[in-house]
């Protein structure tokens, strides 16, 4: 974390790499910046707030010079607003559905015959950076962050299929 407040720059090699783990080659990595910004204005943005409205990543206080390097809630982080920019590289108006995600929940269950693209823009963000943490970090540390500070925001319930539902919500991600 910096107090450089107003820089920006491309992926570092380790962030494509985390990010290729979870999106394959369905994002164009060259064209993401990260950007150590307020997004809005008059640095509107709340400092504990990340966006990615535009395809692009804005972090306040918790911009990271490389997120690869980082603990897993910054891991976490990242996953969830690369989603982001994967929902906006598939063409979805991610900048005006955003606008009102801070009144939507980001939490969710698994429902039956429900796919990825079923759940609300939010949710499909958790439920993959979830997914990367479970798959990453393991069972064990995905049960800590349950309902923790915007961690894993699953809110069904869990037994020893839950890696299976994942796989089973994401069946076909990602979707090109």
């Amino acid at each position: 974390m910096s107090d450089n407040e107003g820089s920006q720059r491309l992926l570092t090699l380790g962030e494509i790499a985390l990010a290729k783990s979870i999106f394959g080659s369905s994002i164009v990595y060259s064209r993401v910046w990260i950007h150590h910004a307020s997004y809005f204005p008059f640095k509107l943005q709340g400092r504990n707030t990340a966006m990615s409205p535009n395809g692009e990543l804005y972090f306040r206080d918790w911009y990271c010079q490389d997120f690869s390097t980082q603990s897993f809630q910054f891991q976490h982080l990242f996953i969830h607003e690369m989603s982001h920019v994967w929902q906006y590289q598939r063409g979805i108006w991610v900048r005006m559905r955003g606008l009102v995600s801070g009144f939507v929940s980001y939490e969710y269950s698994f429902e039956e015959n429900k796919k990825l693209l079923d759940y609300r823009l939010e949710q499909q963000a958790q439920i993959i950076a979830d997914y990367f943490l479970l798959s990453k970090f393991g069972i064990k540390m995905w049960l800590a962050r349950r309902g923790k500070d915007g961690e894993v925001s699953y809110v069904g319930s869990v037994d020893e299929q839950i890696y299976a539902k994942y796989q089973k919500v994401l069946e076909g991600f990602p979707v090109k």
